[in-house]
């Protein structure tokens, strides 16, 4: 509605020809345009809340200190005579504005970028298991070579996803990073993630090419314990008629 009743007095303000009512509409409409605003970095405030990251802290206190910003730029809207001053206002909030939306995309993203990364660590150490599993079974002459394929795959996607993940940083990490280049940065991640979802696909196929194998080795396991168990049995079955030979 605020914008709306703007839009109508907008060329009674550019014309000269305005009276308080639509300074008031004015003051109005960029009170509306700062609470959206505000509201925007507050869910950003909350995401980075619930991330627990590295950082976290001072991204969030960078989100807080320009929500502080909007909300002076709103007192000095309430506080504006006439126009000019409405004028001016409003520069300084679309510059204010301007800083924050970068800044909280560049925070958000670092955060993203955080999680794909503890993603990426874990995806080494299963990576190593996988392999050492694998080398096993080789060694007991089972033939591996599509599981070993598979696992390169893996391998190879999560590389990539690193690289993607480092170039998205180095763009975050920038000052001066332009609207355009932090879109960039964004689309590395987004692309990171889809190499990580397909590389958890071959993931699951590996693990469903191992599984027959772990249960025939659990089975052997199980047999070999049974064994032992059997052959303890029979020694004190033997001692305990060697104890009553004796008696």
């Amino acid at each position: 509605m605020a914008k709306k009743n703007f839009i109508a007095v907008r060329k009674q303000l550019r014309s000269g020809n305005y009276d308080e009512g639509d300074l008031e509409i004015t003051r109005e409409y960029l009170n509306a345009s700062i609470d959206y605003m505000i509201a925007h970095l507050e869910k950003v405030q909350y995401n980075l809340e619930q991330s627990n990251g590295n950082g976290t802290e001072a991204r969030i206190t960078a989100v807080q200190d320009r929500i502080s910003q909007l909300q002076e730029e709103k007192e000095a809207i309430g506080n504006a005579s006439g126009l000019e001053e409405l004028a001016t206002a409003a520069s300084s909030v679309r510059g204010t504005w301007n800083n924050a939306k970068q800044s909280a995309v560049a925070e958000t993203g670092k955060t993203a970028s955080e999680r794909i990364d503890k993603l990426l660590d874990k995806s080494e150490d299963i990576a190593e298991r996988l392999e050492n599993e694998i080398d096993a079974m080789k060694e007991a002459g089972i033939e591996t070579a599509e599981l070993e394929a598979k696992l390169a795959n893996y391998n190879e996607l999560m590389d990539s996803a690193e690289e993607k993940t480092e170039a998205a940083e180095e763009i975050f990490e920038k000052e001066d990073a332009t609207p355009e280049e932090l879109e960039e940065a964004n689309k590395y991640l987004q692309n990171a993630l889809e190499e990580i979802h397909e590389a958890n696909e071959v993931l699951k196929e590996i693990f469903g090419k191992l599984e027959p194998y772990r249960e025939q080795y659990r089975l052997e396991e199980q047999n070999q314990e049974s064994s032992q168990i059997g052959n303890e049995d029979v020694d004190d079955s033997a001692d305990d008629t060697e104890d009553e030979d004796d008696a």
